[in-house]
């Protein structure tokens, strides 16, 4: 696909844009080539001309073409450029309903994105994995339940345990057969 046909997909049929696993849509600096991530960073910078004039409707010109202008509007392309324009303009509209009166920095619209994408991966349903069920007791088991059901019964502060030699528990075990132990 060309850098042409990949940014006219992006904007005539969003359908058609890869989507992860979780029906997002990858950060488009992976997926675009350089050509087509710069017309899409040219299309960023736009949407923030435009929320700027909504916002500062006779202050934003007077800056145009000044390093100020541009590194902010540079700062918009970089930190925004990842998603797709659809996304950066629901995202400036609520960035705008959240303040209405109070021009929205590329952070504020970054935030809306990741809180929209959070709650479209909360909305995804999930695959249903039943528990695993508990093994049934095998017969040595279950009486063994019930002889300690009965020493309860009796009044018995805690069921005796079946006693196991301690051979493990001697020097020559733990240091290894054969081995002589200092003292």
């Amino acid at each position: 696909m060309n850098q042409a046909t990949q940014i006219q997909t992006l904007h005539t049929d969003p359908a058609q844009v890869p989507k992860l696993s979780n029906g997002l849509t990858p950060l488009l600096s992976g997926l675009l080539d350089s050509r087509a991530l710069g017309i899409h960073r040219a299309e960023v910078a736009f949407e923030q001309e435009v929320l700027a004039k909504k916002v500062d409707r006779f202050g934003w010109d007077r800056d145009a073409g000044t390093p100020t202008h541009d590194r902010m509007v540079i700062d918009w392309m970089n930190a925004l450029q990842d998603f797709p324009i659809a996304e950066v303009q629901a995202a400036c509209a609520a960035a705008i309903n959240a303040n209405p009166n109070k021009m929205p920095n590329e952070g504020h619209v970054k935030a809306q994105i990741l809180k929209a994408r959070s709650e479209a991966i909360k909305a995804v349903p999930r695959p249903y994995v039943p528990e695993p069920k508990a093994p049934r007791p095998n017969a040595d088991a279950k009486a063994r339940a019930d002889e300690i059901m009965a020493e309860f019964k009796k009044g018995k502060s805690f069921p005796s345990t079946p006693k196991t030699p301690a051979s493990h528990l001697e020097p020559a075990n733990i240091i290894g057969e054969g081995a002589q132990h200092e003292s």
